[in-house]
């Protein structure tokens, strides 16, 4: 294909394709914030989704969120073509493919927009104008901005991903703490116990005498959130704490959490989506990490601690851990992330909070 010519003052309609998960499309917010600096008067569109659709909201560097259900639709060729068709005729100047596998490439190519940049994945870079490598050795979110970089998109710092509340949704956080019997205000640690994989979690017991050493420590109790599905995890941690912790699983959405990180003195949490939410609110983040890497995927955005088992066989991508006799969540003491944690809280003695934004929207602390 021949090369197409990129004219940036011709942008006025932006199309951001980010096909996988809640926690990967907050990743990429730092992208949508470096469009939004460099084509101010341009319409930002997203396609997302339907389950990441709360990371998004009330994001001012958004216009749209186009949304689709992965599960029945996301394999089927007759509806990736429609779709295709319905996006051709929005007439997109400049469109970004932050998705990387052969279906979004040819999406883009089928939906034709005046220019498209994105990654080179699978052999399917040659249906872009501009690309970049499907991964790079740095942080995601590096690797992410850098996609844009390519139409001279950026931003100014360390990119970081953000969620963004209204007033309302922090003050339902601060209801929901008063059910949980903390509605005087008073400072406390957030705990997410739960990971998509069992072999990304630190023991449920352990999150819960972690919970009972920071009372006795430092007099904070310990709040534990987690979706539905992580209810009965919860428990096992607030059974496990004497007494220190109470669980709000099972009552936390995605933008529940984020309130509740917001007003947290610290977040502790498995390599994970509300690891990332927790830091996205500018909340001090120990990180527990396994078989991931942390060079990719580490929280940004806020002080943080990252505690990661030093084997050999780290990192890798099997589905349950190898090594059976020391898996390696399992290496991670409650001495050593107690460590950590106070630190940070250490560094975040006597720092006033960040005021809150207008009556509609609060910027992230």
């Amino acid at each position: 294909m021949g090369k197409r010519a990129f004219h940036p003052a011709d942008v006025r309609a932006i199309l951001v394709v980010r096909l996988y998960f809640v926690g990967d499309v907050l990743l990429a917010t730092p992208v949508l914030e470096a469009l939004r600096a460099t084509f101010p008067d341009a319409g930002i569109t997203t396609l997302i989704k339907r389950r990441a659709r709360d990371v998004l909201l009330e994001n001012p560097h958004v216009d749209e969120v186009l949304e689709y259900d992965a599960v029945p639709h996301y394999h089927s060729p007759r509806w990736l073509w429609r779709l295709a068709q319905t996006l051709r005729r929005r007439r997109f100047d400049l469109a970004v493919d932050l998705t990387g596998d052969m279906r979004s490439s040819w999406l883009l190519f089928a939906a034709d927009p005046a220019f498209r940049v994105g990654v080179n994945h699978a052999g399917a870079g040659f249906l872009l104008d501009r690309r970049r490598p499907y991964r790079s050795p740095g942080h995601v979110v590096d690797h992410l901005v850098s996609v844009v970089e390519t139409v001279g998109a950026g931003v100014t710092g360390e990119p970081s991903p953000r969620i963004y509340l209204t007033l309302d949704e922090i003050s339902r956080a601060g209801a929901l703490l008063a059910e949980g019997g903390l509605g005087d205000g008073s400072p406390f640690v957030l705990m997410s116990p739960g990971a998509n994989w069992a072999y990304r979690r630190w023991p449920a017991d352990r999150f819960g005498r972690l919970a009972a050493r920071v009372l006795e420590r430092t007099g904070l109790r310990s709040v534990v959130a987690g979706t539905a599905e992580d209810a009965p995890l919860a428990e096992s941690v607030v059974a496990a704490s004497s007494g220190a912790a109470v669980s709000v699983a099972g009552r936390t959405g995605l933008r529940e959490l984020a309130g509740l990180a917001g007003l947290a003195r610290a977040f502790v949490g498995n390599d994970s989506g509300p690891m990332h939410v927790a830091a996205s609110q500018g909340t001090p983040v120990v990180a527990l990490f396994g078989p991931n890497t942390p060079t990719r995927f580490a929280p940004r955005g806020a002080p943080s601690r990252v505690i990661w088992p030093d084997y050999p066989c780290s990192p890798c991508s099997q589905k349950r851990c190898v090594r059976r006799e020391d898996p390696c969540m399992e290496s991670i003491e409650v001495g050593a992330v107690l460590e950590a944690l106070e630190e940070l809280l250490d560094g975040r003695r006597g720092r006033p909070r960040a005021p809150v934004g207008d009556e509609r929207r609060s910027e992230p602390r």
